[in-house]
């Protein structure tokens, strides 16, 4: 898998821009990444449906954004109410991405409709929590984070 060279068969990909706002949504939720001051250069990445369509594995999350001046990686997954099943989805395309951006930081965001505090207990999304080094965070309806 090779981002950098990654060629965009959804026409939803945005690559090396430096827009002030980058959003994914999913039906009922959205996540928004507001670019520094300095205008970072950022890539928003449609995984499941773009970057890892012709993967077999069916968990991949939504999308990927990465931002070039800090070599960060936002792994975003939208969903109903399944926060468990987002966390299978954004684990599992880490385990994927992973080598290749080995020089950049992780976080994690799911945004869902409703969030069950079980689901946060649960050993599956501490996991996930310990291995994102404390960058999981999980929000109802929207999310933003800021550059």
């Amino acid at each position: 898998m090779h981002i950098q060279n990654h060629i965009c068969s959804c026409n939803k990909c945005q690559k090396d821009v430096r827009d002030k706002i980058l959003t994914g949504s999913g039906a009922k939720t959205t996540y928004k990444i507001f670019n520094h001051p300095d205008r970072y250069q950022l890539s928003k990445i449609i995984v499941d449906d773009c970057l890892l369509k012709t993967l077999d594995r069916s968990e991949k999350c939504d999308y990927l954004f990465l931002v070039k001046e800090t070599n960060q990686a936002y792994f975003i997954e939208c969903k109903g109410s399944d926060v468990l099943k987002a966390v299978g989805q954004l684990d599992a395309t880490v385990n994927i991405l992973e080598k290749e951006l080995k020089d950049h930081s992780f976080f994690g965001r799911i945004i869902a409709t409703r969030t069950y505090s079980p689901d946060i207990k649960d050993k599956r999304y501490k996991d996930l929590y310990k291995k994102l080094k404390g960058n999981l965070i999980t929000k109802n309806i929207q999310y933003q984070d800021h550059l």
